[in-house]
């Protein structure tokens, strides 16, 4: 089948892509090497209307998150405002966020990414009730997956499977709002974590799952982690809606209620 040889092309030339970088031996350059690699693979596949960027995603009542690795956002409708060459992403604008890290060998950095992905999934996306979807006008809502950003960690070394099992049990018993749990965990040489559901389906909406899988890149039914990331990204970004927002509650204090007044004299009233 053709569509599954591209796609596996794909998958290869970001692996080859990313053996190339082990000639780099400064440490963090080689790791920022890697880290660029993988934000371009998804630049490519991503439909026009979407940007990947990085930096802070903000809402309209004051909520910043941790500074974010990968932003997925729409950039023909929101603002992005930055500071010198930093960039806040209003979170109306954001559909995805995601966690590149070069390695992932130790708890304390899949702690921090955990930390980094429920810091935006805190965030007020519906501007106290107010925001809707344009044009249909639904409100959004806290409670719904498609009306939420999509949150995933990708790496390219992971810890062992076990280790893994391990710290996203820890991670469910500190952090017990759903809401807050990432989608997907991607090891592109290696294991991916994805929730089950009760009739036995791979998910990504953890709020439905009563279970979760990591997966054994020796299986016959293996698929690569990053191929599977792509998919959902994909997947989810065909059916979003456009979030409206509220300038006047972005941009503080421009309506004129704190001017002083200078009334026109009676003449030109007339």
């Amino acid at each position: 089948m053709l569509t599954r040889e591209v796609v596996r092309a794909l998958n290869k030339g970001v692996l080859d892509e990313l053996d190339l970088t082990r000639e780099i031996k400064h440490p963090g350059e080689n790791g920022r090497a890697r880290e660029q690699i993988l934000r371009r693979f998804l630049e490519r596949i991503l439909p026009g209307k979407y940007k990947v960027g990085t930096g802070f995603v903000i809402d309209a009542v004051g909520g910043i998150s941790n500074q974010i690795d990968i932003v997925v956002y729409r950039d023909d409708y929101h603002s992005v405002f930055e500071i010198g060459d930093v960039k806040h992403f209003m979170v109306e604008s954001v559909v995805a966020v995601i966690e590149n890290k070069a390695s992932i060998a130790s708890a304390a950095v899949l702690r921090q990414s955990f930390e980094n992905i429920v810091s935006v999934k805190r965030l007020d996306r519906t501007n106290g009730g107010k925001n809707y979807f344009v044009p249909s006008r639904e409100l959004l809502s806290k409670d719904k997956f498609y009306h939420q950003i999509f949150g995933a960690i990708l790496t390219e070394k992971s810890l062992s499977a076990e280790s893994l099992q391990s710290e996203f049990c820890g991670f469910f018993e500190r952090t017990r709002d759903k809401n807050l749990w990432p989608n997907m965990y991607c090891d592109v040489r290696g294991s991916s974590f994805r929730y089950i559901s009760a009739d036995e389906h791979v998910i990504v909406d953890p709020r439905v799952a009563t279970a979760f899988a990591i997966s054994d890149p020796s299986a016959d039914t293996y698929n690569p982690p990053l191929i599977e990331l792509a998919y959902e990204v994909i997947s989810l970004l065909r059916v979003l809606q456009l979030v409206d927002f509220s300038p006047a509650d972005y941009f503080h204090g421009v309506t004129g209620r704190a001017l002083k007044y200078v009334r026109f004299p009676d003449e030109m009233l007339q």
